[in-house]
């Protein structure tokens, strides 16, 4: 059941908060022990939320949108009773007092937050490993990661263990994770919900990210998406006296209102032949319907226009908490690594990465002004189209790779091994520009896994992705359970 239909039950009576928090928790305790997705719980309040939820839908009182919905949340957002570890060990007895902002917003539309899911070392991996809690593997195939950082979030969806959850996205932290276990996930356009209570920054950090970083709905259908995403829009706190978010609803219907760009091509990240097969085969369904679909890459842009840049602005982020010998060394690794890139197997322009741990505020201010160009002129593609459809890696869910040295890990793209670094190129525009991208299941390829599309849009027209990814459903099939889940 939606998420939706599960709150109707709720507040109709015909199905208890009490009695689907219990059916969670058992589900949990068969299934968690060999998926690893669940790491912290605090069953002793969920379970008196849970009956308060009851006997107010007993008395007829509505808690809001989210009435006695049991859910887990990232375990990157402070809920008071649990611990906030975000994957490291510095962080193991953080027990937070307040909620994160999202958090709160969650609790008053009447969930109830039972577990906290597992992430990387600070939600920096694109797969979801720590020495406090250890490694989550994908309901799918044991053997294969659910991807990162929002990786514990997805597999739990995708378990069955709960119907939303609350995630996070930097460089794919939502979108992959969906992608590698084929639920649905939403990245906002920047700045439409704030992340304030969330770890990293550190504890307490007021400061809103100022790029890149941004919090998100996952779930198991659409409009289950659009359901959490209205409940999480606004801003922090100390600016809610004045502006509110009001995105625009979306006035298509069917799939053939909709003119559709296709960019899976592109010299610098070629995809996986199974992949390429299952979009094609996307995009004949959806010319079948009427929709009218072109196969191209945005005009005058190619992924070697933005994810050089994406990479500075990402290794800028990083470099922020970093202490500055550090950065400078990263820089001195940075300009070494240019020397030498065009010679030896390093991974593709990750010396912007490391140069821009060490920018200084000047350039970054300069580097700000030709991404807003890069920026403006991008989005004129949504003059002539309503969505772009994207990969979100170029392969599906991979092995457990775990060397600390991310630039030395690999990953296979059909019969190529390609350096790991490859699976944020395909994220880079979206998160560089701001964009909102809701990450879709568009069925299973040739060996046996799910995969997503991106579906992005301009800037805020988040219900129309979402949108998209509602109608598209009908013609793909949207989520299926894993194997024995």
């Amino acid at each position: 059941m939606t998420a939706a239909d599960l709150v109707q039950g709720i507040k109709s009576g015909s199905i208890s908060s009490r009695a689907l928090l219990e059916h969670s928790i058992a589900r949990m305790e068969e299934k968690n022990k060999s998926i690893n997705a669940i790491v912290s719980t605090d069953l002793v309040a969920a379970r008196k939320l849970a009956d308060e939820a009851d006997e107010k839908a007993q008395q007829g009182v509505d808690l809001g949108p989210l009435h006695g919905l049991p859910i887990t949340v990232k375990d990157t957002y402070e809920v008071p009773g649990m611990t906030c570890v975000a994957g490291a060990p510095e962080y193991r007895y953080h027990r937070p007092t307040a909620p994160a902002i999202t958090v709160k917003r969650l609790q008053d539309a009447g969930a109830i937050i039972y577990g906290k899911t597992n992430v990387p070392y600070m939600a920096s991996d694109l797969q979801s490993f720590n020495k406090v809690f250890g490694t989550t593997n994908n309901p799918w195939n044991i053997d294969l990661t659910p991807g990162g950082s929002s990786g514990g979030a997805a597999a739990a969806l995708a378990s069955g263990f709960t119907a939303l959850e609350l995630g996070s996205d930097l460089a794919g932290s939502i979108r992959i994770p969906a992608h590698y276990c084929g639920v649905y996930g939403h990245k906002p356009t920047q700045n439409i919900i704030s992340l304030q209570g969330h770890v990293p920054g550190p504890p307490g950090s007021q400061r809103e990210p100022s790029a890149l970083a941004v919090a998100g709905p996952m779930a198991r259908s659409a409009s289950d998406l659009e359901l959490m995403l209205d409940v999480l829009l606004g801003p922090s706190p100390d600016m809610e006296a004045g502006w509110r978010v009001s995105l625009p609803e979306c006035s298509k219907q069917n799939l053939s209102d909709f003119k559709v760009l296709l960019w899976m091509d592109d010299e610098l990240c070629p995809i996986d032949p199974a992949l390429q097969a299952l979009y094609l085969d996307v995009a004949d369904k959806l010319e079948a319907k009427g929709v009218v679909v072109e196969r191209s890459n945005p005009p005058e842009f190619c992924l070697e226009d933005l994810y050089p840049h994406y990479l500075g602005q990402l290794g800028a982020m990083i470099g922020v908490p970093q202490p500055l010998l550090l950065r400078r060394g990263m820089a001195l690794l940075g300009f070494l690594a240019r020397l030498v890139e065009s010679f030896i197997n390093v991974p593709r322009h990750f010396s912007h990465f490391l140069l821009g741990a060490n920018m200084s505020y000047a350039i970054h201010q300069q580097r700000e002004e030709r991404i807003a160009r890069i920026r403006k002129k991008f989005l004129q593609t949504f003059a002539e189209y309503d969505v772009i459809l994207m990969p979100p890696t170029p392969t599906t869910a991979h092995r457990h790779e775990q060397l600390a040295n991310m630039s030395k890990r690999k990953i296979a793209v059909g019969h190529e091994q390609r350096s790991y670094t490859d699976l944020f190129m395909w994220i880079s525009p979206v998160s560089l520009l701001g964009l909102p991208a809701t990450s879709a299941p568009v069925g299973m390829t040739s060996n046996n896994l799910p995969a997503n599309l991106q579906i992005v849009g301009a800037p805020f027209q988040d219900k129309l992705t979402i949108r998209f990814a509602e109608l598209l459903a009908e013609i793909t099939g949207g989520f299926k359970a894993p194997p024995g889940f």
